[in-house]
């Protein structure tokens, strides 16, 4: 669901390309996930924002309700904590009820989606792209959240990430699970 919950604040705030992830997990066997894991992504400074730092709870693990200021924490959502205020959005796509704690609700202008399904019929049909077409945003959200899997798998070392060349700069103990290496006589 990660790709789901995380798609809303990866939209507005332009988290593309982290440049340090790390994890803390119940611990991991290489294979099968940990009961439970807090990763810690790091963003640098775009255009529109300085530089951001973002943490994904798994299983049993959730943020302090503190920061919820008396609102309901539910089994998912997404908690955006600005200098300004807090947003949360409920729902395992963040797309239930939204809480605007000490702010007010932005006014913010975008384009209303007609649903994923009608984007990508449109985009078929000679439309304009979806939102989520594969090269501009779903390849890279989904690069994203699969650095938080490579963060788990390193067991607690901060993962130094360059999303240009596609490396772990500081952990080439993880490169085979970036790119598979294949027997000799072997491609893709």
């Amino acid at each position: 669901m990660a790709c789901h919950t995380l798609n809303m604040p990866y939209a507005a705030l332009g988290l593309h390309d982290p440049t340090s992830v790390v994890a803390e997990t119940s611990g991991h066997n290489k294979e099968t996930y940990p009961s439970w894991s807090v990763i810690h992504f790091e963003f640098p400074a775009n255009k529109e924002r300085g530089p951001i730092k973002f943490i994904w709870y798994d299983g049993g693990k959730k943020v302090d309700p503190a920061l919820l200021k008396g609102k309901k924490l539910t089994d998912s959502g997404a908690l955006i904590v600005g200098d300004k205020g807090r947003m949360y959005a409920e729902g395992d796509y963040a797309d239930q009820k939204i809480h605007y704690i000490d702010c007010d609700e932005p006014d913010v202008e975008f384009k209303k989606s007609p649903g994923h399904f009608q984007e990508w019929v449109n985009a078929i049909r000679g439309g304009e792209p979806a939102m989520s077409n594969f090269p501009n945003y779903a390849g890279p959200l989904t690069e994203t959240i699969l650095l938080g899997n490579l963060a788990v798998w390193a067991s607690g070392k901060k993962i130094e990430w360059d999303a240009k060349n596609m490396v772990a700069t500081n952990a080439p103990e993880v490169a085979s699970i970036i790119k598979h290496e294949y027997r000799a006589g072997y491609t893709l």
